[in-house]
């Protein structure tokens, strides 16, 4: 996710990676559990949706369609259609292992009944020495047949949950998602 998504927003603002030549084996080994860089929320978003898409990826847009007040007449967005970026197989394979976050993993609070939700927790620390953290969960539903990706981000919490996403970020994501199951099942 080095590069902008292409989302219909002006100003969309990129990731931030070390350069190249700067990055050892200890650079390594933290960008592999995603320390050490920052991408945007809408990037995150979008590469949670080319996994739920078998890999293939999409230009993000926030608006579906438009509809005349007036006259009553929809205009549709076009969806521009990708590249296929990651194998369909490996797709399948990050979206099993998304599917056991939820169901045994660290975020089981993101679970709603009868739904198969993927997803992953995050925490994070928000700077150096600043005791403040970001906390996340990133999540597909339904597994089977995914149509929402949802990314609930929580700057600094404080309280029962503590910090950790699955304890903090999860709950809020099952909520939203056990609200919006009457939208997904029409």
């Amino acid at each position: 996710m080095l590069s902008k998504t292409g989302i219909d927003l002006p100003g969309e603002a990129g990731s931030i990676f070390l350069k190249k030549d700067k990055v050892g084996p200890v650079e390594l080994a933290t960008i592999s559990f995603g320390q050490r860089f920052e991408i945007t929320p809408i990037q995150m978003l979008t590469l949670v949706s080319t996994i739920a898409n078998n890999g293939k990826k999409f230009t993000p847009r926030l608006v579906k369609a438009t509809i005349n007040s007036q006259t009553g007449e929809r205009n549709d967005i076009e969806v521009k259609e990708g590249e296929q970026v990651i194998s369909e197989e490996t797709a399948k394979k990050v979206l099993s292992m998304m599917g056991s976050v939820v169901s045994e993993g660290t975020g089981k609070n993101a679970q709603v009944k009868g739904y198969s939700i993927g997803g992953k927790t995050g925490t994070s620390e928000d700077g150096v020495n600043t005791n403040k953290y970001v906390t996340s969960f990133v999540g597909v539903a339904d597994i089977s047949d995914p149509e929402v990706v949802i990314l609930i981000l929580l700057y600094n919490p404080t309280g029962e949950g503590g910090h950790q996403g699955g304890a903090v970020a999860a709950p809020i994501a099952s909520q939203v998602l056990r609200r919006g199951t009457t939208i997904f099942r029409n």
